[in-house]
């Protein structure tokens, strides 16, 4: 009898010990966590979530990677992977003439004031959303294929796809699969709004910003996208909801313009998350057909005048004085900004793009769309307005507070 009670006490103190053990375990493996939540003043109940979200969490001691870069742009590394870059410009300003260079410089080490990175050629994509048939094997064989200056092109290193013909729909999911069949260093979009129904919706914008940089994450290539600008020419005015997306969710933005009655061509960085470039690079083709990098051109009053902005054009004595701060620093932008956009909105919440430029400029004495845009631009940086999106996922301006 005394043997079994005995041996009773025994397993329940074993027992005992195996859940401490069990328990001491478990502490020390949420130890991280544990801190982390006594150190926020938060209860220390750590749920299943919550070692789920710590797991992205970085700190100073986490082991990341370094970006690993495509090219170099006058010495600045560029086109990371595993992210999104932005090519832009008005129409026939040198897009297609951009994406040329760099096809060719997977191949070729230098091209212009571009460089591969890695001294092996790498694998690039085209998805050529806009052009002929006809059109897309002409910039591959003749321009592409010049620019390498090989007797043989080398379609091992290409894979150009024309999807003009297909839907929207058809070329997101053609895209998706064409990266993760062939996994490109880098692919070109041209263009990006092709991928859309309607370049000016909220939500489809934003879903398809976020399939981007899921297919460039997990297949560790850049995606460049090519958009044009919209009519006001600024640089970083990218058309559509489409491009304000493309604005923050890019790692990079070129931009490229060509000068008035002019053969000369350029290319800017007009911003970069990490790397600044001085000055754009400037290329007029020769004889043979082939770009080749030129000093910036001197200005002229033609020149000067195209690039201007478009105040120029604006009789400033005609302007609503109501609306004018004497005082301005910037003799441009005249404004008293907050004024004029309480004024037009006229207690709204929140207004239509179309209705609040229609108002702002019957009420101040704006002329020009192209004037408006700047306008506009200067009050969205004072936090005076913001465009957001309505309950149909259709763009509009809020009135910020003061």
């Amino acid at each position: 009898m005394g043997s079994s009670y005995l041996l009773f006490f025994y397993l329940c103190a074993m027992i005992n010990l195996i859940n401490k053990l069990n328990f001491m375990e478990t502490t020390i493996n949420q130890d991280p966590v544990n801190e982390a939540l006594q150190y926020a003043g938060k209860p220390t109940v750590v749920t299943p979530e919550i070692i789920a979200l710590d797991k992205d969490r970085v700190t100073s001691e986490s082991d990341v990677s370094e970006e690993q870069y495509i090219y170099k742009f006058k010495g600045a590394p560029c086109f990371p992977r595993c992210d999104l870059s932005t090519l832009t410009g008005a129409a026939k300003v040198g897009k297609t003439n951009v994406a040329a260079m760099l096809m060719a410089c997977s191949v070729k080490r230098q091209v212009l004031e571009f460089e591969r990175v890695s001294e092996e050629p790498i694998k690039v994509m085209w998805f050529d959303t806009e052009q002929s048939l006809s059109t897309t094997k002409h910039i591959l064989t003749d321009r592409v294929g010049k620019l390498i200056g090989q007797e043989q092109f080398p379609d091992e290193n290409f894979f150009v796809y024309n999807v003009r013909h297909h839907t929207p729909d058809e070329r997101v999911e053609m895209l998706a699969l064409a990266i993760d069949t062939y996994k490109p260093d880098i692919c070109f979009v041209d263009g990006i709004a092709d991928l859309m129904k309607d370049i000016n919706s909220g939500p489809e914008s934003v879903e398809l910003m976020q399939r981007l940089l899921a297919i460039a994450t997990v297949n560790k290539c850049n995606i460049t996208m090519m958009i044009h600008l919209n009519r006001s020419g600024e640089r970083l005015n990218l058309r559509g909801w489409i491009g304000t997306v493309m604005l923050q969710k890019s790692y990079e933005v070129f931009s490229c313009d060509k000068r008035n009655n002019s053969r000369t061509f350029s290319l800017d960085l007009s911003f970069s998350r990490r790397y600044y470039v001085e000055s754009p690079m400037y290329y007029e083709f020769d004889n043979t057909g082939l770009p080749c990098v030129v000093d910036a051109p001197p200005e002229t009053s033609n020149s000067k005048k195209s690039r201007s902005s478009s105040d120029d054009k604006e009789d400033k004595t005609t302007f609503n004085q109501e609306f004018v701060d004497e005082n301005a620093s910037d003799k441009s932008m005249p404004w008293n900004l907050r004024k004029l956009f309480d004024t037009a909105m006229d207690g709204a919440s929140f207004l239509n793009c179309e209705d609040l430029r229609r108002r702002v400029m019957k009420i101040s004495g704006i002329h020009f769309e192209q004037y408006y845009n700047k306008v506009f631009d200067a009050a969205e940086k004072q936090r005076v307005v913001k465009k957001v999106l309505d309950n149909k996922g259709r763009v509009a301006v809020i009135r910020m507070p003061c």
